[in-house]
């Protein structure tokens, strides 16, 4: 069983939108952000990376708030923000935007 690596950033982080990152060694991942999602396919993520837009602009965290990321083997978890807030948030803006594509 592979050992788990959790690490905090010392700096607190404000002026940017809550995300969290998912990266899966080589296969690709993901980046969930209330208003957009990325994803891309292998280890290089700026080569290989599409957008989705969930709507609306995004909006910035007011309260400054540590980075913190999880390795375990080849999986890494990053977020900014609490990740179930993100989730959540990026939800609402998911559904609403199928919503609007329905009516």
């Amino acid at each position: 069983m592979s050992r788990i690596e959790r690490r905090r950033s010392d700096v607190r982080v404000r002026g940017r939108e809550r995300e969290l990152e998912v990266q899966v060694g080589a296969l690709g991942g993901f980046e969930l952000r209330p208003t957009r999602v990325f994803v891309w396919i292998g280890e290089e993520r700026d080569t290989r990376q599409r957008i989705v837009s969930l709507g609306s602009a995004p909006r910035s965290l007011m309260i400054p708030r540590r980075e913190r990321e999880m390795l375990a083997g080849s999986l890494r978890v990053r977020s900014l923000g609490n990740p179930l807030m993100t989730v959540a948030l990026a939800g609402v803006h998911a559904f609403r935007a199928a919503r609007r594509a329905v009516t």
